[in-house]
């Protein structure tokens, strides 16, 4: 097996054994690495299991995927974000969270939507306020409402204390009556995944100590992301049992601040209640000379630049309007693709090597429709989350698929029957006669169906959509996300030695089947959030006029939301392993149709060179 070559600060680290560390690790600086063959050196050297958690199932995986196969680690590490390990424990112990079956996942935010939708109708109170309101306000009330939800969960704080504090004391009440109908339908949201688990292991330390035995070492990924939740569910499983936990984080990446994160939970409090010992790590391994040196002066750092000396590009370019950002953009590619080859890339640049990123998702409206035109191969980078089907079939398969493995849901089995316009999916005579007759079909196959002949079923269905009528378009689309859930099939029964059913659409739902499939191939199109733990050999860092990036609403908030988007703009530029291009409009057309004039980002400022 080839050595992995380290630094001797990260090799270090590499060699801690037992201890609690807080490792601040700046962007690029390899800790990936470090947390993997620390985990390698572990397992070869300790009797006991390891627990290593991430926040995305990317990483999850790069850092299986650097472990390699072998049978101590198959045995010894988990490997998983903090919502793969809590459910991995939830479909064990579920009974003794009051569960007599285990629980689905609603993972949707429509689904969260309808749900606390029907809380506010089922009470004439609530649905008093609520017809009262204009639709604007409706949307406010029901995203208020859900942001509380989420908030007790999160915070570990009662409903009733939350109220106390909120201008909303009904929000307690919706949500008493919004649990009530997620139980009713045999059903969690992605916030009582972790809730759940933290509350049996704080309220059952004979079950806490089962795991406190099973783990001796825990290593934290991403550790900035924490939330009270997370970092309280670390401490009821830890006890005064394991001592020997390792945090590896970057405050000046930290963004997801908006999902009750905090730095506070790994600077502060982890050292205190763990008495962790505090290491630097400021290499950088991965970005140009240009790049770091824009990122210290953006972020004030002094990260030093090692291993190699390579200039690379770091350029601002400011542009009239959206539009001619866009061909700006377009003709670099252009250009990029034609040198074919530079001393800075390593082998042939493609459009595989090349990355676009921005704030928000709508300011790539203008460079997309001109990839389009071209021709260019591109694709928008998807997040932590399962399928998302767009064909109509599909969603009906979908739908029928949930009700099947879980004959308590009743909201999904609700939005089936106002799909096909009929009171009873079971009646074949009015699935005969509605709309979509080859929903019959798909009944028919998703209630014959298990695991072991799941994929027989699946194909049976593209071979009936293939014998169709339907539009070419449709028909393409169905067929193409059958194909997409086929795969995902494949790699859950892959990774899983007793497969079912229920535990295949969990694994759906958590994203765990995503990131093990081909890769897509193009341009990549990415907001800043999603592209975090990923980087491109060339950047384009495009929208970066102030209110834009920063977003608005941070400027007009300031404090906290404001230094979060600093640190986005830390993140995009670190995503950049050679070149990076930054760009702003200096007007951008408004919704309403005028041109509106536009200043370069306020963190960019003191980048420009007179």
């Amino acid at each position: 097996m080839t050595k992995i070559k380290l630094s001797k600060k990260q090799e270090s680290i590499v060699n801690l054994n037992q201890g609690a560390y807080l490792v601040l690790a700046s962007a690029g600086s390899g800790k990936t690495r470090v947390l993997t063959e620390r985990i390698k050196r572990l397992s070869d050297t300790i009797d006991g299991r390891i627990l290593a958690i991430t926040f995305t199932n990317k990483a999850a995986s790069e850092i299986r995927e650097r472990l390699g196969v072998s049978e101590k680690i198959n045995k010894n590490v988990f490997v998983g974000t903090f919502h793969s390990f809590c459910q991995s424990i939830l479909q064990i112990r579920f009974k003794l969270l009051g569960y007599k079956k285990m629980p689905h996942i609603f993972e949707d935010d429509s689904d969260r939507l309808e749900l606390i939708k029907q809380a506010i109708n089922s009470v004439p109170f609530f649905k008093a306020i609520y017809d009262d309101l204009e639709p604007k306000k409706k949307n406010q009330y029901t995203y208020n409402a859900l942001q509380f939800i989420s908030t007790v969960k999160r915070d570990i704080i009662s409903a009733e204390e939350l109220a106390e504090s909120s201008e909303n004391e009904e929000y307690q009440y919706l949500f008493e009556t919004y649990q009530d109908i997620l139980k009713s339908n045999n059903a969690i949201d992605f916030d009582d995944i972790i809730r759940l688990i933290y509350e049996l292991f704080a309220n059952n330390e004979a079950v806490a100590n089962l795991y406190r035995k099973s783990y001796s070492f825990i290593c934290i990924d991403e550790c900035q992301d924490l939330n009270k939740l997370q970092y309280f569910l670390l401490k009821a499983l830890s006890g005064k049992t394991i001592k020997n936990v390792m945090m590896v984080g970057d405050p000046n990446q930290h963004i997801y601040g908006f999902n009750g994160s905090a730095t506070t939970y790994m600077q502060e409090d982890f050292v205190k209640d763990f008495q962790a010992h505090k290491i630097i790590l400021d290499e950088n391994y991965r970005c140009s000379k240009s790049v770091i040196e824009a990122s210290n002066e953006l972020m004030n750092l002094d990260v030093e630049a090692v291993n190699y000396v390579i200039d690379g590009i770091f350029k601002i370019t400011p542009v009239e309007t959206e539009s001619k950002e866009a061909e700006f953009v377009l003709n670099k590619i252009k250009e990029l693709i034609n040198l074919k080859t530079h001393d800075d890339i390593e082998g042939e640049i493609d459009y595989d090597k090349i990355s676009i990123l921005a704030r928000n998702k709508f300011v790539f409206r203008n460079i997309e429709q001109l990839l389009k035109e071209e021709g260019i191969p591109y694709y928008f980078k998807s997040g932590n989350v399962g399928i998302k089907f767009s064909s109509t079939s599909m969603k009906i398969f979908d739908l029928y698929f949930r009700i099947k493995i879980n004959p308590l849901d009743r909201l999904h089995l609700n939005r089936l029957e106002s799909i096909l316009k009929i009171k009873d999916v079971y009646n074949s005579n009015e699935l005969q006669d509605s709309k979509y007759p080859i929903s019959l079909s798909i009944n028919r196959t998703v209630n014959d169906c298990n695991i072991d002949n799941l994929h027989l079923k699946i194909e049976e269905l593209k071979k009936l959509f293939n014998d169709s009528i339907d539009q070419d378009d449709e028909k393409k689309l169905t067929l193409d996300e059958l194909e997409e859930f086929s795969i995902q099939l494949i790699q859950y029964k892959k990774q899983n030695l007793r497969p079912s059913l229920e535990g295949f659409k969990s694994a759906i739902s958590l994203g765990l089947t995503n990131h093990t499939g081909s890769k897509e191939k193009g341009i990549c199109l990415s907001t800043v959030h999603t592209m975090k733990g990923q980087e491109s050999e060339i950047v384009f860092l495009i929208g970066m006029d102030d209110g834009t990036f920063p977003d608005f609403r941070a400027v007009s908030k300031g404090g906290e939301e404001l230094q979060q988007e600093k640190n986005n703009t830390y993140v995009a530029f670190t995503r950049a392993k050679r070149f990076l291009y930054v760009s702003y409009p200096k007007k951008r057309l408004m919704p309403w149709g005028d041109y509106k004039w536009r200043t370069i980002s306020r963190f960019l400022k003191p980048l420009m060179k007179n």
